[in-house]
C-alpha cells in the first residue's frame, strides 16, 4: 500500500490522506478499484481522527482506494469552504484515477456528524457528485446545521434528480444529532425516488465511528459495527460486487425505478408508461388489457387498485401476468429505443 498526504490549502490546513493499493501482478486481472472519501465529524471544529484513518483502514480491507478529507474547519469553516475543499478533492480523485488505479465512476463520499452533513451537500448541492454516499449520524436538518454555523444548506430540503444512493446509519438515542435528521433525509430521498438503505440501532452515543473497541468506549448495540460491513455489501449491490475479476453487475439502480431516465424500459413504472404515446401503447395493449381483466377479477374498488398499481414496475406487472421470459425482454428492447418525453412528477 502507498501512502501519500496532498496539501489542498496551506493556509486553511486542507490537506487529502491518499491510501492506494496495487493493481495488475499478483491481483491481475484487476486494473482498477473501487474508491472512496472520508470526511471526518467534529462540528466544523476539527476534524476527528476517530473517524478518519480507522475509517479509510476498513474500506482497504475491501479492496478499496481511500482518502481522507481534513476541510476547513475552526476559523476557516465559512460556508462555502468546507464544500470547496470537497469539490477539489473529488476533482483530484477523479482526475487522477488512471494514475491511481481506480473507477471514477464508482467514488463513493462517507462522513460522520458534521462530515456526513458534507457528504450530504457532496450528494445533493456540490457540482462533483459522488457516485455513492454513506452518511453516519450525519447533521442534516435546519436546526443542527445553524447549530454548526448558520448559512449552510440544509441537505434534507436539498435532494434533487443528481443525488446518488445513500446508505443512512444512526442510533436512536443520540444526544448530539436527533435522529429525526436521519428519518426525514429519508422522507426526502424517498419523495425523489432515490434509493437508499438506512439503519437506525436501538442505542450508541454519538460519534462512535468504526464502533470497533479500540476507537469508542461508551455503550454501544452489538449490532452498531455492523454499518461497515453492510455498507461495502450495499456498494456491491450499487456499483456490482467487487471481486478477483473486477465488477459484478449492479444489483438496482439510482432510482427506484426508471421512471427519470432518458429512455423507457420495464423498469418504469406502469403508471408512468401510461402516459406515453400512442407507439408505447399499441406495444404495451396486450399487457395493459390483461392488466386491467386481472383488476377487474381481483378487486372490489377498481379506482384504487388501479391507483396502487400504477405506482408498479412494469417488468413485476408483468411477471404476475406470467407473460414468457422472451416475450418479456422483447418488449424491453423495443421500449429502450424508445425516448422518455413526458416525465412526471406524480409518479416517482
Amino acid at each position: 500500500m502507498r501512502f501519500s498526504e496532498i496539501i489542498l490549502n496551506e493556509e486553511r490546513k486542507v490537506r487529502l490522506t491518499v491510501l492506494l493499493q496495487e493493481v495488475g501482478g499478483e491481483f491481475a486481472p484487476i486494473d482498477r478499484r473501487p474508491a472512496i472519501l472520508v470526511l471526518p465529524g467534529g462540528g466544523y471544529a476539527m476534524c476527528s481522527d476517530r473517524e478518519a484513518d480507522p475509517v479509510a483502514l476498513a474500506y482497504a480491507r475491501a479492496g478499496y482506494q481511500t482518502f481522507i478529507l481534513r476541510y476547513s474547519t475552526g476559523k476557516y469553516k465559512t460556508w462555502p469552504n468546507p464544500l470547496n475543499d470537497y469539490e477539489q478533492a473529488m476533482e483530484l480523485i477523479r482526475g487522477n484515477a488512471d494514475e491511481w488505479h481506480l473507477d471514477a465512476g464508482r467514488v463513493a463520499v462517507v462522513g460522520f456528524s458534521a462530515g456526513g452533513h458534507l457528504a450530504a451537500c457532496a450528494a445533493t448541492v456540490a457540482k462533483n457528485r459522488p457516485n455513492a454516499a454513506i452518511l453516519g449520524y450525519a447533521a442534516l436538518t435546519k436546526e443542527i446545521a445553524d447549530a454548526c454555523q448558520p448559512g449552510m444548506p440544509y441537505p434534507v430540503e436539498c435532494a434533487d434528480d443528481k443525488t446518488p444512493p445513500c446508505f443512512l446509519f444512526a442510533t436512536r438515542d443520540d444526544n448530539v444529532v436527533d435522529i429525526r435528521n436521519t428519518i426525514d433525509f429519508q422522507r426526502s430521498l424517498a419523495d425523489r425516488g432515490v434509493n437508499f438503505e438506512a439503519h437506525i440501532y436501538s442505542f450508541g452515543m454519538h460519534g462512535f465511528s468504526t464502533a470497533e473497541p479500540y476507537v469508542n468506549q461508551v455503550a454501544l448495540s452489538s449490532r452498531v459495527k455492523n454499518w461497515v460491513q453492510d455498507s461495502i455489501d450495499w456498494l456491491a449491490e450499487v456499483w456490482g460486487a467487487f471481486t478477483g475479476r473486477g465488477f459484478g453487475k449492479p444489483m438496482f439502480y439510482r432510482t427506484v425505478n426508471t421512471d427519470m431516465l432518458p429512455m423507457l424500459s420495464l423498469d418504469c413504472t406502469v403508471g408512468h408508461l401510461r402516459q406515453q404515446n400512442e407507439t408505447v401503447q399499441n406495444l404495451l395493449k396486450d399487457v395493459f388489457e390483461a392488466l386491467e381483466a386481472l383488476i377487474q377479477a381481483k378487486f372490489e374498488n377498481l379506482p384504487a387498485a388501479r391507483a396502487i398499481i400504477d405506482h408498479y414496475k412494469a417488468r413485476n406487472i408483468i411477471q404476475m401476468l406470467q407473460i414468457p421470459a422472451e416475450i418479456t425482454e422483447q418488449l424491453d428492447d423495443e421500449l429502450r429505443k424508445i425516448e422518455n418525453k413526458q416525465l412526471s412528477e406524480e409518479v416517482v
